[in-house]
């Protein structure tokens, strides 16, 4: 039997006595719980994730093609807007399904690009299928879509409720490698691990004078990869990401097997110092267990681990930059 540390006891404690003076409390408050939003991934490992958003131009798309295939240990997840699906697809029958077939991920951000604080609870539920619809109708299957990115960033209770009713992991960022050249170039060196990093597929620079063959961030793409390569770095999808978290949280990182299992524990007896993690500790795969669906309201929402979310960061080490002498080992 397992046992349960303070803040379980406290957490479960509360509950019980909420229920018991609230009736109905459980059930009401899963049924309007929004899901955690998604910023970053585990420091425990050196693998951050490179995302695109819009997607809509084909000649950036392109580049992004050529950067991927000289490239091929790189997977990217792409918040492809449902109308680039469509519109590209027309343009270059196939382009979808060469990222697909080659394991790059592909996640929602709406149909046309609309804030979805203008649309109500039903658009955007509406707005998601369609999107989906698209998705599946260029793939020509229908491969599981787990995370949703509104636009503008705008995590509107309309967008967390269809997240909610679909069982989606609403992703923001927790950093960027866009801006000029050098910028970029200079964050992506910055790059902690686990970090989700937000870039575009955009016509840039605006600037006429200069070369509108150039795009910034694709040259910064072509640039950035072979160094994260050169340093030990994995660029992942967002589901690799998420999927270490859940691993994480069912078998904390030095921890005893199952501590992470716990419904609030994050296990803090790894030590950052040293960045030590005993290299003969066997790391269980993901299971059913451990990914649940967002649909389960509470429940669900309080077995995600904890450490990704913007309200439990404390609960954690700070993560560490994904340099050659400061990462984690790699499992």
């Amino acid at each position: 039997m397992a046992l349960l540390t303070r803040r379980d006891f406290l957490k479960i404690g509360g509950a019980a006595l909420l229920s018991s003076t609230v009736p109905g409390y459980l059930t009401a408050a899963a049924a309007i719980a929004d899901p955690p939003v998604l910023y970053h991934g585990s420091s425990f490992y050196p693998r951050i994730s490179i995302t695109y958003d819009d997607c809509q131009l084909l000649s950036r798309l392109r580049m992004l093609q050529a950067a991927l295939a000289d490239n091929p240990n790189v997977r990217v997840t792409l918040f492809a807007v449902g109308q680039a699906l469509v519109n590209n697809e027309a343009k270059e029958a196939g382009i979808w399904k060469w990222f697909y077939s080659r394991g790059h991920e592909f996640a929602y951000h709406s149909w046309d690009h609309t804030n979805p604080f203008v649309l109500s609870d039903e658009d955007v539920l509406a707005d998601y299928d369609r999107w989906q619809d698209a998705l599946y109708s260029v793939l020509g299957d229908q491969p599981l879509v787990r995370f949703c990115r509104p636009p503008y960033g705008n995590l509107s209770s309309s967008f967390l409720n269809m997240c909610r009713r679909r069982g989606k992991v609403p992703t923001m960022w927790s950093t960027g490698f866009g801006g000029s050249i050098a910028n970029g170039i200079e964050l992506a060196k910055q790059a902690r691990n686990g970090d989700i990093a937000l870039m575009h597929t955009r016509n840039q620079p605006a600037d006429p004078a200069i070369n509108q063959e150039e795009s910034w961030d694709m040259t910064i793409t072509s640039q950035i990869l072979p160094y994260f390569t050169e340093n030990g770095i994995q660029c992942v999808t967002v589901g690799q990401l998420y999927d270490d978290l859940l691993r994480e949280q069912e078998d904390s990182p030095g921890c005893e097997i199952g501590a992470g299992a716990s419904l609030t524990r994050s296990c803090l007896d790894y030590s950052p110092q040293t960045g030590s993690v005993p290299r003969d500790r066997p790391v269980a795969p993901p299971t059913a267990k451990s990914m649940p669906s967002l649909q389960l309201g509470l429940s669900a929402i309080a077995s995600y681990p904890q450490s990704a979310w913007r309200i439990d960061l404390q609960t954690r080490p700070v993560g560490r930059q994904c340099a050659r002498t400061a990462r984690s080992p790699e499992t």
